[in-house]
């Protein structure tokens, strides 16, 4: 039968209650008592136990956590250490000035002066980006780096953990600016971002809420062509009719009799110079009206005008 010893119980039983709480969700400062600060210790002493065994990136875990539920100056500095053995420089860099600014007490003088040191290692070995925005000034801007949301102005220094970056650039009425850049350890680099104004149209658009333009940008001028047209056919049928009506009453007045065939092909010629006289009146008044009604907001299209004879009578057909 196998037995445990009473120090390898209480390792599992700290390692069991540690994951126990990296996995429940952290109480508001307000709530915390006796059982939170337990509970950060429990997490703090776990988290010193993986740094020793060299597993940082689960001891960055645990004192994050055991941060968010008591912040002391000690889980600030081992979650530094952590997060630089993991590569996360610019946030050690914070962790450790974050315990710098705090008093110094007889338990954390010890390591201020290490703390001092990994300052002053860092911001050799961290990367500075500044944003070069333009226009310069505008309303509303927001910058994005890798992803997470930033507050910085324009101009002002970001350090970032060297590599490969992204960071966008967004303002109301502009299109969104995006640069991708690289920056070496201990290096500079000035990121350009130019904001271009969105397009009017779509602006416009947005506003009215829907895609169509406004009706004086759609609508088209009235055309004349057709008054014109239908007012020239008119003309032509009357000059038609009156000269076919003066060739009847000559034929009239030189018949024989008035009941020859001379006769009655002279009072056809008249009754159809008559008919398409009237027919020329009319389509000339037609023709006037559109002219006049041109404003109107649906105005005919030009299409063709036809006239037409045949031993019934005469008239003019319009297609439109």
């Amino acid at each position: 039968m196998r037995t445990h010893s009473p120090a390898r119980s209480r390792r599992t039983l700290v390692s069991v209650a540690a994951a126990l709480l990296l996995a429940a969700a952290p109480l508001p400062a307000a709530a915390q008592g006796k059982g939170d600060v337990a509970a950060a210790r429990v997490l703090f002493v776990q988290g010193a136990k993986f740094a020793r065994e060299g597993r940082w990136e689960e001891a960055r875990a645990l004192y994050a956590r055991s941060l968010e539920i008591k912040a002391t100056p000690l889980t600030r500095y081992s979650l530094g250490v952590a997060q630089k053995e993991t590569g996360r420089l610019v946030d050690a860099l914070a962790s450790f000035r974050a315990f710098l600014a705090e008093p110094a007490t007889p338990t954390t003088a010890p390591y201020v002066g290490p703390a001092r040191e990994a300052v002053a290692k860092l911001e050799k070995r961290i990367g500075r980006a500044t944003l070069a925005v333009a226009p310069g000034k505008v309303d509303g801007l927001a910058l994005a780096l890798d992803g997470k949301p930033v507050r910085a102005a324009p101009g002002q220094v970001l350090e970032l953990d060297p590599g490969d970056h992204e960071v966008v650039a967004s303002a109301p009425g502009y299109r969104a600016a995006a640069a991708r850049f690289s920056v070496a350890a201990g290096g500079s680099v000035e990121v350009p971002l130019a904001l271009a104004p969105a397009a009017a149209g779509a602006s416009r658009a947005s506003a009215a809420g829907g895609g169509l333009p406004p009706l004086a940008e759609a609508s088209e001028g009235p055309s004349r062509t057709l008054p014109v047209v239908v007012m020239g056919v008119g003309g032509a049928l009357f000059a038609g009719g009156a000269v076919l009506g003066l060739s009847g009453l000559k034929q009239a007045s030189d018949a024989r009799s008035g009941t020859g065939s001379d006769a009655s092909s002279a009072r056809a010629k008249g009754i159809v110079g008559d008919v398409l006289g009237g027919v020329g009146i009319a389509t000339v008044g037609v023709g006037l009206y559109l002219l006049l009604n041109e404003s109107a907001p649906s105005p005919p299209k030009a299409g063709s005008v036809t006239p037409w004879l045949s031993a019934s009578g005469a008239g003019v057909e319009m297609r439109l």
